[in-house]
């Protein structure tokens, strides 16, 4: 906690500090919030976000699950109303371990006899045009084996469908994009993740406007068959992951992307260059475990 003796320092010299403040929205308010006058023209979006017993989605169960559905103006950019928020647990077969409870505050005793309410999901998911997840590639993977019926929907990343550096951030973690907006939050807990990125997109003029954007553009899935093992470093710190299982590296890229990567694999794999395989992702498999 701050020092609140050392008020009258900050009025000598403001220059030194800097404020921050809670995110305003929290799990326990009631909703819908109105945050701005409608425009007619919106539409529904649903924030969502995990906790889980582990990374890896197929080996490690979801613990709680937090959504959050706004309604988005396309013409004003803007959120101009929150509509209800979600909040549930579930107990899964294996135990939470120490180190889960550490970063989540979520324990054993509080999943016990929970599950999630899939009909309340299935509501919500049904009546929002986009699914965006603060890192989509791991809170899709674990959606749609949790949610299988609801596998083919569209989503957005709000870490990579917005481009932050231009935005001028250095980082896209969602903890130091609201400090840096002057902002804070107890993070961790699925739901109130939801509620900051609604403050982010609050105090980042267009951002979703811009993610909304990407999310509609197509994408392909580059495999860098002739990538030798001298370049892994190069590709690997360049965004590629390791395929393990085809022993391969790959990578998605938006259309903008797409033609500046193929140059880029031609140069780095010379005559290899023809082992690469560029795949068309479909809208509604964007961030899928299958894309």
């Amino acid at each position: 906690m701050f020092d609140t003796k050392r008020f009258n320092e900050i009025e000598q010299t403001p220059s030194r500090f800097r404020l921050l403040e809670q995110i305003p929205l929290s799990a326990e308010d009631s909703f819908p919030i109105r945050l701005c006058e409608r425009a007619g023209d919106e539409i529904n979006l649903a924030l969502i976000d995990f906790e889980t017993t582990g990374f890896t989605a197929g080996e490690n169960e979801v613990i709680e699950i937090g959504i959050v559905q706004v309604a988005y103006s396309p013409s004003l950019r803007i959120i101009t109303e929150v509509l209800e928020i979600t909040s549930q647990l579930e107990c899964p077969k294996a135990a939470i371990s120490a180190e889960i409870t550490q970063v989540t505050g979520i324990t054993n005793e509080m999943v016990a006899g929970q599950r999630i309410d899939d009909a309340h999901v299935a509501r919500i998911i049904k009546n929002s045009n986009a699914l965006i997840a603060h890192n989509a590639q791991f809170d899709r993977a674990f959606f749609d084996i949790r949610f299988p019926c609801m596998a083919n929907r569209l989503w957005a990343c709000s870490v990579k469908d917005i481009n932050w550096r231009e935005h001028g951030f250095e980082s896209a973690k969602l903890e130091y994009l609201l400090l840096k907006n002057g902002y804070f939050y107890d993070g961790h807990r699925a739901a109130t993740d939801c509620l900051a990125m609604v403050q982010l997109f609050a105090v980042v003029p267009n951002a979703l406007h811009e993610l909304l954007e990407n999310a509609q553009k197509t994408s392909y899935k580059i495999l860098a068959k002739g990538v030798g093992y001298a370049d892994r470093e190069v590709v690997k710190n360049r965004g590629y992951r390791w395929d393990d299982s085809s022993r391969h590296w790959w990578t998605i890229v938006s259309e903008d992307d797409y033609a500046d990567e193929k140059a880029f694999l031609e140069e780095l794999c010379g005559s290899a260059s023809s082992k690469n395989l560029f795949e068309k992702v479909s809208q509604n498999s964007r961030y899928s475990a299958n894309s």
